[in-house]
């Protein structure tokens, strides 16, 4: 099969009952995803959607959502997501660099066509083809979190790659029931329910992980077997409801985490926690999908070890001209990936495109290293390794030792400078309820476990540490 629209048809024909997803509106099968997704197809096409087109969609965890998502795929238009709850301002700002045809905001997309769920179930729809795998799909805009905001491409063949390495890695069973709670409008939550429809098993979507009755009731009512979460989700669950989520150690198959490193003391005590789950950290991004995997309870050590890369990726290091290097921890290089997954490049961004991938390469905005075995470690982003006086320190690096404190709930490792030193170290924290900030005791803390270069000189408390919709450290505010 070819697209992801196409998987859900035959679905439609060889499992019709089988519950495809549960979303916070309605729950439909794989008969009434196809039925929808091919009425919304309709109906675009009768407002006069064309093969190429850009529709602009605001993502939630609801079936009117994705049934919009994959009608457009279905209609051979281009998907835009846009978070939930977006700005106009955003909206506009994309709408600006991509020319859509239509712009389907509001929690209730339906509204755009006049129409309503039963309208949509009774329609008969047989207009339709599927697309060619090298039409575009979707464009996926990047967080910004290292700049500028980029369009991803991301083209039906691509995604389709994804989608089945990935299941293949991960030994995805097709009876399986995946928890999402994280934002629908990239690569965490709706690709993780592209995974799932590919494969023919069943999602439940909730909105967030915070409410922990909502996310523990939906554990428990639709018998989950595994979950995403961003690692700020997995902190947060550990430090509140540890013991709640120990319950499920028979239940679930495996945990998965990904968008940025999860920290090696939330690992051990996730371990700890769920030792008979299988546990995955992921390495990759918005133009590759996850290209390395490590179940990190079977295979326990360095927290920033990203495991070996998927089938029929290539994973290999290169320095600031891309030439292939031996590079090593203390000297990382550029991370280059080869695979039939990457990018079809930037919207509107040749130059960039150009740059960043060439004769189906791309080269990522991180620098790291691969041991004698094969795995990949993983040092951090280009732009947010700290440069100090010719010494390259990877804040994710200091980060995961101070997290390991007693007081420490959140941190971020910055840059700044010094009037008498120059140029240094600086750890903003956010500490955990009823500690008031050691400074003597942290700095031991961290000097026992760093060298003394890594160690920052000033230490100083904070409310809270802004990320991004999909959990990242926003360290451009901080730049």
């Amino acid at each position: 099969m070819k697209s992801l629209v196409e998987c859900i048809y035959h679905h439609s024909l060889e499992q019709p009952e089988k519950v495809a997803i549960i979303g916070t509106d309605i729950t439909v099968n794989y008969s009434q995803l196809w039925k929808l997704t091919s009425s919304v197809a309709g109906l675009l096409k009768e407002k006069g959607l064309k093969k190429g087109d850009r529709v602009i969609l605001e993502a939630d965890h609801t079936i009117e959502f994705l049934a919009c998502c994959y009608g457009i795929h279905l209609a051979g238009g281009v998907h835009v997501p846009v978070e939930n709850a977006v700005p106009e301002a955003r909206v506009n700002e994309i709408a600006s660099e991509i020319q859509p045809a239509m712009i389907i905001t509001g929690a209730h997309p339906f509204e755009y066509f006049g129409t309503s769920f039963d309208e949509l179930f009774a329609m008969s729809c047989d207009n339709w083809e599927f697309p060619t795998s090298d039409m575009l799909q979707e464009i996926l805009f990047t967080t910004g979190t290292t700049g500028k905001s980029k369009g991803v491409m991301i083209t039906h063949y691509a995604q389709m790659n994804m989608c089945v390495s990935q299941n293949k890695t991960l030994n995805y069973s097709k009876d399986n029931m995946w928890l999402i709670p994280t934002p629908m409008n990239h690569a965490a939550g709706l690709r993780k329910t592209h995974m799932s429809m590919e494969r023919g098993s069943s999602v439940v979507l909730i909105k967030g992980f915070t409410n922990l009755k909502l996310f523990f009731d939906a554990m428990r009512e639709y018998k989950v077997t595994s979950i995403y979460l961003p690692p700020a989700g997995v902190h947060y669950i550990l430090q509140l409801a540890s013991k709640e989520l120990a319950k499920y150690n028979d239940q679930l198959d495996f945990l998965y985490s990904s968008s940025s490193a999860l920290p090696g003391g939330d690992k051990e005590k996730l371990i700890d926690t769920l030792p008979d789950v299988r546990k995955f950290d992921a390495y990759g991004g918005s133009e590759v999908g996850a290209v390395c995997y490590i179940d990190y309870n079977a295979h326990r050590g360095d927290a920033r070890c990203m495991g070996k890369p998927n089938e029929g990726a290539e994973v290999y290091i290169v320095d600031e001209h891309y030439n292939r290097i031996d590079a090593t921890e203390d000297e990382p290089g550029i991370i280059a990936i080869k695979s039939n997954t990457v990018t079809a490049g930037y919207w509107n961004e040749p130059v960039l495109t150009a740059n960043t991938i060439q004769n189906g390469v791309i080269y990522m905005s991180d620098l790291g290293y691969i041991d004698d075995e094969g795995y990949l470690y993983l040092v951090g982003r280009r732009d947010d390794v700290i440069n100090i006086g010719g010494l390259k320190i990877a804040p994710t690096e200091v980060e995961d030792v101070a997290l390991r404190h007693p007081t420490v709930d959140e941190c971020v490792l910055i840059s700044y400078e010094d009037k008498f030193k120059g140029k240094t170290l600086k750890m903003l924290v956010k500490l955990n309820e009823g500690y008031e900030l050691d400074v003597e005791g942290l700095i031991s803390h961290l000097e026992e476990n760093l060298e003394a270069y890594k160690v920052p000189k000033a230490i100083e408390t904070i409310d809270e540490i802004p990320r991004t919709f999909n959990g990242k450290i926003d360290r451009k505010k901080f730049r």
